[in-house]
């Protein structure tokens, strides 16, 4: 079984035009033995099957590389990381990544702390809190070179709670489906609120999947006032 799944992800892996080194391959099979495994206690994934799991957790997550490969990234902040995506799987591509993982459930917090260990992993962070309070707390406001939030709300709410993070220079990286593209398309001003801009927009294919990527750069600070308090702003979201 274990090679099986290392083919299919060296496949996989390889439509994006990216190498895994046989220590990457392993730690991949080892973050889904655990995934399969915590699945069995807590809701982590809805997806069982082994190819389903390498396609739309894995496979997805790395394909944030490539509209950031030629971007000095050092610190991320995954958003809302659930079981760790997209977050540690680009920690296994790429170790020198300085990666926080927000998460706001408990039972979440213990799988990450379990997994970053027997992945052994090191600089990373793993917060159990809201984004709303730990976009004001100065350590990491505007601290990350880039931020990531994958389905974790609508865009207008997922734009509050990540541009915080993002220092001036750095990216947010907006990950849509043709889908829901066209509301991304219309968060503009809100973006310009927050202090960032839409410089491109990327589309990237893997096995008959499409994933478009908004890459919005930070140009000026934050206002105090974003995000607001817990709850705000998926109550209230911020549509300009």
């Amino acid at each position: 079984m274990e090679e099986s799944f290392k083919e299919i992800l060296k496949e996989k892996v390889n439509e994006l035009n990216l190498k895994l080194d046989p220590l990457q391959e392993e730690k991949f099979y080892l973050y889904y033995k655990a995934l399969k495994e915590w699945n069995r206690k807590i809701n982590l994934t809805s997806l069982e099957g082994e190819e389903e799991i390498i396609l739309k957790h894995f496979v997805d997550s790395l394909a944030c590389i490539i509209p950031i490969k030629d971007e000095n990234i050092e610190k991320i902040i995954d958003i809302g990381t659930g079981a760790g995506f997209p977050g540690i799987p680009l920690k296994i591509y790429n170790e020198k990544y300085k990666l926080t993982l927000l998460e706001s459930q408990k039972k979440k917090v213990l799988f990450l702390e379990e997994i970053t260990k027997i992945l052994k992993l090191s600089n990373v962070e793993i917060i159990w809190d809201r984004a709303e309070n730990l976009g004001k707390n100065p350590k990491y406001r505007e601290n990350f070179d880039l931020a990531l939030a994958r389905g974790v709300a609508k865009p207008h709410i997922v734009l509050e709670y990540a541009i915080p993070f993002v220092k001036i220079g750095g990216i947010f990286l907006g990950q849509a489906t043709p889908n829901n593209i066209t509301e991304w398309e219309n968060t503009k001003r809100t973006i310009e609120i927050l202090g960032g801009e839409i410089e491109e927009k990327l589309e990237v294919n893997f096995d008959n999947i499409t994933r478009i990527f908004l890459k919005i750069r930070k140009k000026n600070n934050t206002p105090e006032k974003y995000p607001r308090r817990p709850g705000i702003p998926e109550k209230r979201p911020l549509i300009m």
